[in-house]
């Protein structure tokens, strides 16, 4: 898991991880890593009524099962869906994802 070694790596360094739950919802069960571990910030989309959109992941983390608990995640969410961004020949384009959530975030933090 050489992986999830630096991002404990990172944690235990104090560094803040934030990272995008992914894009594979509704479904529960759905969450990816590393924003599924206990020591990083998980990021959901939501679109403009504030609804967590239906492409973002979501679940309980396993990380500290048996013995722990297990935390629902995302831990935060922001705008994901028809996100207006660049396009790369010039001009505005409209994006979805958890990845154009999670900068969001990382700025905030």
């Amino acid at each position: 898991h050489p992986f999830i070694d630096k991002v404990w790596e990172m944690s235990a360094n104090n560094i803040i991880v934030v990272s995008a739950i992914g894009n594979d919802g509704p479904l529960w069960g759905t969450l990816n890593n590393p924003a599924d571990q206990a020591d990083v910030i998980g990021v959901g989309g939501i679109d403009y009524q504030g609804r967590i959109a239906g492409f973002s992941s979501r679940g309980m983390t396993t990380w500290e099962l048996p013995r722990g608990y297990g935390r629902v995640k995302p831990d935060i969410v922001a705008y994901g869906k028809d996100v207006s961004g660049s396009a790369i020949n010039g001009g505005c384009r409209s994006l979805s994802g958890t990845s154009v959530a999670s900068p969001v975030v990382a700025g905030a933090v």
